[in-house]
C-alpha cells in the first residue's frame, strides 16, 4: 500500500488538512446516529410483546450498568465487591449526573454513547494503514457502530470507553507520539484491568522501531504511563480499603471462582451445548485472529489480543461457561482490526458478515429485555 493512500488520515490527525478531519467526523457522526437509531428501534420492538417496557434510553441500563451506578453514587467501600468495576466510566458519567443533574441511568447510558462516538473515530484512525478511500472509512467504522455486541456500547457499560482509549493509544504509538499513547494506554487500564496489557504492546512497538537503541525520555515516559491507571487505582484501593489488590479479591467474590487453568476454562465449555460451545468457538477464533495479526506484521496487536484473552481465561468464568467472554472479545480493537483486513481481502464476505452482525445484535437486545442472564 502506498504512503499516499494513508496520507489524508495521517494529516487529519495533526490538523494540517481540516477537510480530511471533517470528512472523518461526518462519517463517524452518521454511523453513530445510525447505531443509536438501530438500537432504539430494536429495543422498542423487543418490548412490543409485553415482556418489558422501553420508554427512553435509560431503560437500557441493566446488569453491570446498575453496579456502575452504585460506584457513582456510593463510591468504593472496604469489603465491597464494587472494586472490580474500574472508575473511568463512572467518572465520565459524573458531570452528567452531578453537574447537569441527569437521572442516574441516563447519565451512565449517555456516557457510554459519548464514548462510542470516539470508539468509532479511534478505530478508523487505527486502521489508517489499511484505509484507501472514503468507502473504506465507512466500512471500518461500521464494524464498531454495528458490532454484534453493540448493545454494550449503549447500555451504560464501560466497553465503548475502553475501546476508544485503546484505539487512540495504538494510533498514537504507531506515529511515535509516545507520551500521548502512554497516557491513553494508562487511561485504558483505568477503564478496565486488562488495559494494562497495552504496556506489552507499547514495548513491542518500541522494539519493532528499534526504539531501544536510542531511549529518549519521551519513550520512557510513555512506557511508564501505560500501567499508570491501574497503579493509581491500586494505590487508591490501599488508601481506601487497606488492600491494594481489592479488585482481585472482588473478582473472586463476584465471579464465584478462583483463578483457573486457561485450557480447562476453554475446554470444558466445548463439551457443553448451545451458548457455552458458541462462546468457546469465539475464543478460539480470537486466538486464531491473534496469530494472523502476527502474520500481518502487527505483533503489537497480536500480543495484546492473545494476552487479554489469557488474562480473562486465567481469571475464571462465571459458572464455568465463559459468560461474558463474547462481548469481551468483540470489544477488543485488535480483533475487529483482523476482521476488517479479512473482509477487505474478500469483499464478498461483507454481506454475510453484516447479516451475522445485525442478527446477533438484534437477538441480544431482545434477550436483554427478557432478562436472560447470558447477556450480562
Amino acid at each position: 500500500m502506498s504512503t499516499a493512500s494513508v496520507e489524508p488520515i495521517e494529516r487529519a490527525s495533526d490538523g494540517r488538512q481540516p477537510s480530511a478531519t471533517g470528512s472523518i467526523f461526518w462519517v463517524v457522526l452518521a454511523l453513530w446516529v445510525a447505531s443509536n437509531l438501530f438500537v432504539t428501534m430494536v429495543a422498542r420492538m423487543a418490548t412490543w410483546e409485553g415482556i418489558d417496557s422501553y420508554y427512553s434510553s435509560a431503560d437500557l441500563c441493566r446488569w453491570d450498568c446498575g453496579i456502575f451506578g452504585q460506584v457513582l453514587t456510593l463510591g468504593y467501600q472496604k469489603g465491597s465487591a464494587l472494586w472490580l468495576f474500574h472508575p473511568a466510566h463512572p467518572l465520565l458519567a459524573y458531570p452528567l449526573y452531578y453537574w447537569l443533574h441527569l437521572p442516574l441511568k441516563t447519565s451512565l447510558v449517555v456516557a457510554s454513547r459519548i464514548a462510542l462516538f470516539f470508539a468509532i473515530y479511534g478505530f478508523i484512525l487505527m486502521l489508517s494503514d489499511r484505509i484507501d478511500s472514503g468507502m473504506d472509512r465507512w466500512m471500518a467504522g461500521s464494524l464498531v457502530a454495528f458490532n454484534p455486541y453493540i448493545l454494550y456500547g449503549h447500555a451504560g457499560y464501560s466497553e465503548s470507553l475502553y475501546f476508544a482509549a485503546l484505539t487512540f493509544a495504538f494510533y498514537f504509538a504507531a506515529r511515535q507520539r509516545w507520551i500521548t499513547s502512554g497516557a491513553l494506554g494508562g487511561f485504558a487500564s483505568l477503564t478496565r484491568m486488562v488495559g494494562v496489557v497495552f504496556t506489552a504492546s507499547y514495548a513491542v512497538i518500541l522494539a519493532e522501531r528499534r526504539g531501544w537503541r536510542r531511549l529518549e525520555w519521551r519513550k520512557l515516559a510513555g512506557l511508564a504511563l501505560c500501567p499508570m491507571g491501574t497503579l493509581l487505582y491500586m494505590l487508591y484501593q490501599y488508601h481506601r480499603a487497606g488492600d491494594g489488590l481489592a479488585q482481585i479479591h472482588s473478582h473472586v467474590s463476584f465471579v464465584g471462582s478462583q483463578f483457573s487453568n486457561p485450557l480447562t476454562a476453554l475446554w470444558s465449555p466445548l463439551h457443553h451445548h448451545h451458548w457455552p460451545r458458541v462462546w468457546a468457538i469465539m475464543v478460539i477464533a480470537a486466538f486464531m485472529a491473534s496469530a494472523w495479526l502476527f502474520k500481518l506484521r502487527k505483533p503489537e496487536m497480536g500480543i495484546y489480543l492473545v494476552l487479554s484473552i489469557l488474562v480473562a481465561l486465567l481469571g475464571g468464568s462465571l459458572g464455568g461457561d465463559l459468560y461474558g467472554m463474547a462481548r469481551y472479545i468483540w470489544w477488543q480493537p485488535p480483533f475487529l482490526y483482523a476482521i476488517y483486513v479479512g473482509l477487505r481481502r474478500r469483499p464478498w464476505l461483507w454481506p454475510i458478515y453484516l447479516v451475522f452482525a445485525s442478527g446477533v445484535a438484534s437477538f441480544l437486545i431482545v434477550e436483554w429485555f427478557t432478562g436472560h442472564n447470558f447477556v450480562v
